[in-house]
C-alpha cells in the first residue's frame, strides 16, 4: 500500500469518527438503546392492544413510524419532547380511567421504565428502520388448505432417479434447493424393520424377516406395507398417539359416584382404533366425534365417537366441564390454546375475549348419558357413553374477565367461529332427530332384552315356589316323625361353674378362676386361652353356653371349639385340627363366625360369617347344633347361621375358648343331638333365615306364589308400556321390519 493511500484512509476514518464523537445520542449519558430497552417495554405493555392483532383507537406501536403516524387521537410521539408526547402521558397519568395498560389488564409502568421512555423521547426517539409486522391472519397456519403444485422433477421423465411418490418430488426439490445429496437407499432388511416398528410398533419375527427377504418380486415392499396397514396392531399403535392428543382417560369418582369422564368410555377407545384400521378420513372422524349424535343419531357404532365430548364431563361444576371442552377441542382440532381468551383477548393470536364464549356456545346445550346396548340391561356392567343436546335453547353469557360469578346477562352470545378461522358463512340449521334417538329406550332390542330378563325372573320365581313348598313338606314330615320317634338325650356336660371340676376340665393357657359361681378368664392379648374336656364329645350334639365378654385388646373373641384333636401336653396347638364357633367383639368388624382348622391352617369362610353388633358387658347365650357336616347357630334364641362344613368330622374333644378376651362364663350345657331334632339346611348363599315353623313355611309358600304371579304378569306390562310410549312418539308397534333399528 502507498503512503498516500494510507493517509487518505486515515482521513476518512477520522472524518467518520468525528461524526460519531459529536453525536449527542451516542455521547450523552441519557442515551437509551431502543431495541434493548424501549421495545421490550412496549411489547410487554402495549402490543396486546396496539399491535398487529388488534389496534385499539386505531393505534399501532410496533415501530417508530407507526408511533409518529398515531391513531384516532393523532401522533403519540413528539421527537425530543416527552412532555408533548401522548404516549408518555397515557402511561404515566394517575387517572386510572385513562392510564395504560388499563386497570386489571396489566401492571402500570415502573418508575424505571417511565424514566427510560422519557429519556428516549427527549434524546430524539431514535430507532432502527423496521418493517411493519404483518397481520397474524397472514400466517400460514390460518390459511385455507390448498393442494400444492408438485415440483416438475416428478413429471420430468429424464429425472434420474425418477421419484416414486409425489412426496419424493418435494424432498428432491428441497435437496436441490439446499444443494444436498440423498443418502444411499436403505437395505431391504433395514426397510423391513423400519416398516414394522413404524406401522405396528413391533419388530418382525424371524419367520417374517425370512419371508420378506426371500420375496424378490418388484412389489414386495408395497405388499408388506399393505399387510401391516391391514393388521389390527396398526390401529392399536397409532391409536394411542391420537388418544394422547384427544385426552382419553377412564372414569374416576368416589366409590360408585362418577366424578369425571364416563363409565365404559373404552367404547370410544375402540372406535379410535377401529377407525384407523378402517382407514377412516380425518375429516370423517372429526364429524363423528363432534356431531355423531346429529349426523348418525341411531348408529351406535358411530355414536361411540362422541366419547370425545363425554370424556370432558365433570360432576361438580358445569363451567369447569365446558372450559375443558373448549380447551381440548381447540387444542386437538385447531392447534390453538384458547385458555387465555376465557379472561381476556389473546395476546398472540387474533382471537377476542368474545370469541371464547361464542365457541363455548356450540357446546352449551350438550349433556352426557349412558344408552343401553343389545344384550345388556345393567348399565353398570356395560352401556354406551355418548352426548346429546339436552337443552337446545340454553344460552351462553360472557364471563367478565373470566369470572363465572360475573356473567354479562344482558348480552347472550351466539355461536360463531373466530374470524381468523371463518372461511365460509356459518349457517346453523336445526336437525330433526328420530324418536329412538331422543328416547333410546324405544328401540326394539330394549324391549327384547327386558322380556328376556323378565322370563329369567319367572324361572327364578318358579324355583322359589318349589323350594318353599319343599321346606314346608320337610317341616311337616319332621313334625310327623317327632310325633312317633323319641330318643334318650345323653348329657355330656352340665356345668354351672360353681367350681372348676378337675374330672371334667384340663386347664390350658390363660388365667382361670371361679368367683361367686362364675368362671372368669382374665388374660387378654393376642393369644388363645382355653379349657379342654378330658373326654370326647358326642359326634352329633347341641351346646348352649352363656357368657359375658368384659374386655380385650382387639379381637375379644369367645366361643366353643369341637372335633379338637391331639392333647394339650407336648403338642403345639397350631398343629391340631378343629372346628370352632365364636362371637367376636372386634371394633369395626364384630361378627358370629364358623371357622375350621386343617393341619394347622385356620380357614374363615365368608359364607359362615354373620356380621352383627357385639357389645361388651352384655350377656349372650350361644346355642350350637351339630349333625354331621351341618352346623346351626342361634344367638339369644334367634337362628343366625346354617353352614355345611366342607371338611370331614374328627373324633375329638371340646374347648371353651377366649382369644384376646376377658370373659365371665355362667354355664355350659352339652347334650347328644336327638335324631328327630329339626335342623335348618344351609343354602348356596350360606347364612339364610329359613322358616322354622309350619306357619312360617306356609306363609313363605303363599308369598312365593304371589311373586310368581307378579313375575308372569310383568312381560305383558312391559309390552303394553312399550307400545304406549312408541305410540306417543309417533312410532308403530314393534314388528320384524324394525330389526333395522337394532344397531350393534
Amino acid at each position: 500500500m502507498k503512503p498516500a493511500s494510507v493517509f487518505a484512509r486515515l482521513v476518512v476514518l477520522l472524518l467518520i469518527g468525528s461524526t460519531v464523537v459529536i453525536s449527542p445520542q451516542c455521547l450523552s449519558e441519557d442515551s437509551v438503546n431502543y431495541s434493548k430497552e424501549i421495545k421490550p417495554i412496549l411489547a410487554e405493555k402495549c402490543y396486546a392492544c396496539h399491535g398487529a392483532i388488534r389496534q385499539e383507537a386505531g393505534l399501532r406501536l410496533e415501530t417508530r413510524e407507526l408511533m409518529l403516524k398515531g391513531g384516532d387521537s393523532g401522533p403519540v410521539l413528539v421527537e425530543q419532547s416527552a412532555a408533548g408526547s401522548l404516549l408518555l402521558d397515557r402511561v404515566s397519568t394517575q387517572d386510572t380511567d385513562l392510564r395504560m395498560p388499563p386497570e386489571g389488564e396489566g401492571a402500570p409502568l415502573s418508575s424505571e421504565q417511565l424514566d427510560l421512555l422519557t429519556r428516549w423521547i427527549n434524546s430524539g426517539a431514535s430507532a432502527p428502520q423496521e418493517e411493519i409486522p404483518a397481520s397474524p391472519s397472514q400466517h400460514w397456519a390460518f390459511q385455507p388448505v390448498v393442494r400444492p403444485q408438485i415440483p416438475s422433477s416428478l413429471l420430468d421423465p429424464s429425472a434420474v432417479p425418477k421419484p416414486l411418490n409425489p412426496v419424493d418430488a418435494f424432498i428432491n426439490a428441497g435437496h436441490e434447493r439446499h444443494r444436498l445429496k440423498p443418502v444411499q437407499a436403505a437395505s431391504r432388511e433395514l426397510l423391513l424393520r423400519r416398516a414394522y416398528l413404524d406401522l405396528i410398533g413391533l419388530p418382525p419375527t424371524a419367520q417374517q424377516r425370512q419371508q420378506f427377504l426371500s420375496d424378490e418380486s418388484p412389489h414386495a415392499f408395497e405388499n408388506l406395507v399393505d399387510r401391516l396397514l391391514a393388521s389390527p396392531q396398526y390401529g392399536e399403535r397409532w391409536g394411542r398417539h391420537w388418544m394422547d392428543i384427544w385426552r382419553y382417560a377412564d372414569w374416576y369418582g368416589l366409590g360408585a359416584q362418577l366424578r369425571n369422564s364416563q363409565k365404559h368410555i373404552w367404547h370410544w377407545r375402540d372406535w379410535i382404533i377401529e377407525s384407523l384400521n378402517a382407514d377412516s378420513g380425518y375429516d370423517q372422524m372429526l364429524r363423528e366425534m363432534l356431531a355423531a349424535d346429529e349426523f348418525y343419531p341411531t348408529d351406535q357404532q358411530k355414536l361411540r365417537a362422541t366419547g370425545f365430548l363425554a370424556r370432558h364431563y365433570y360432576l361438580f361444576n358445569r363451567t369447569t366441564w365446558l372450559d375443558d371442552t373448549v380447551e381440548h377441542t381447540s387444542k386437538a382440532f385447531l392447534g390453538l390454546t384458547m385458555n387465555c381468551v376465557k379472561c381476556h383477548a389473546h395476546k398472540y393470536d387474533p382471537i377476542a375475549h368474545e370469541d371464547y364464549y361464542a365457541f363455548r356456545a356450540f357446546f352449551e346445550p350438550y349433556q352426557v348419558r349412558l344408552d343401553a346396548l343389545p344384550g345388556e340391561t345393567d348399565l353398570e356392567k356395560n352401556g354406551l357413553p355418548r352426548v346429546f343436546d339436552a337443552h337446545p335453547d340454553a344460552q351462553t353469557f360472557l364471563h367478565i374477565r373470566g369470572d363465572e360469578k360475573n356473567p354479562d346477562m344482558a348480552n347472550p352470545v351466539e355461536p360463531y367461529l373466530p374470524s381468523i378461522l371463518t372461511f365460509a358463512a356459518l349457517d346453523v340449521v336445526p336437525v330433526e332427530l328420530p324418536p329412538t334417538a331422543i328416547n333410546p329406550a324405544l328401540q326394539p332390542f330394549v324391549l327384547e332384552d327386558r322380556l328376556q330378563l323378565a322370563q329369567a325372573e319367572i324361572v327364578k320365581a318358579e324355583r322359589a315356589v318349589v323350594a318353599a313348598q319343599e321346606r314346608l313338606d320337610q317341616i311337616n314330615n319332621t313334625a310327623a316323625i317327632q310325633s312317633t320317634v323319641s330318643e334318650t338325650v345323653t348329657d355330656f356336660i352340665v356345668d354351672e361353674f360353681d367350681a372348676l371340676d378337675a374330672a371334667t376340665w384340663e386347664v390350658g393357657p390363660g388365667e382361670w378362676a371361679v368367683e361367686d359361681g362364675v368362671l372368669i378368664q382374665s388374660q387378654s392379648g393376642a393369644g388363645r386361652a382355653y379349657l379342654r374336656t378330658k373326654k370326647q364329645h358326642p359326634q352329633d350334639f347341641s351346646a348352649t353356653i352363656r357368657f359375658t365378654t368384659t374386655g380385650g385388646d382387639k379381637w375379644r373373641s369367645v366361643g366353643l371349639a369341637f372335633d379338637v384333636t391331639g392333647t394339650a401336653s407336648g403338642q403345639n396347638i397350631e398343629s391340631m385340627n378343629e372346628k370352632m364357633v365364636y362371637l367376636s367383639a372386634v371394633e369395626g368388624g364384630s361378627k358370629l363366625q364358623v371357622s375350621y382348622k386343617v393341619t394347622g391352617n385356620q380357614v374363615y369362610p365368608p359364607k359362615a360369617a354373620k356380621a352383627m353388633p357385639v357389645l361388651l358387658n352384655t350377656p349372650y347365650e350361644l346355642t350350637i347344633a351339630i349333625r354331621g357336616q351341618l352346623v346351626n347357630i342361634a344367638l339369644n334364641g334367634e337362628h343366625k347361621v346354617a353352614y355345611e362344613l366342607p371338611v370331614g368330622r374328627d373324633v375329638g374333644v371340646m374347648d371353651v375358648v377366649a382369644f384376646d378376651a376377658t370373659v365371665k362364663f355362667d354355664s355350659l350345657v352339652v347334650r347328644s343331638l336327638p335324631a328327630n331334632q329339626t335342623m335348618i339346611a344351609a343354602s348356596s348363599d350360606g347364612d339364610v333365615n329359613l322358616p322354622v315353623t309350619a306357619a312360617a313355611a306356609r306363609q313363605a309358600v303363599r308369598i312365593a306364589r304371589l311373586e310368581l304371579a307378579a313375575a308372569r304378569l310383568y312381560p305383558e306390562v312391559l309390552r303394553t308400556a312399550f307400545a304406549a310410549e312408541r305410540a306417543k312418539a309417533g312410532l308403530s308397534a314393534v314388528h320384524p321390519t324394525d330389526v333395522q333399528e337394532r344397531a350393534v
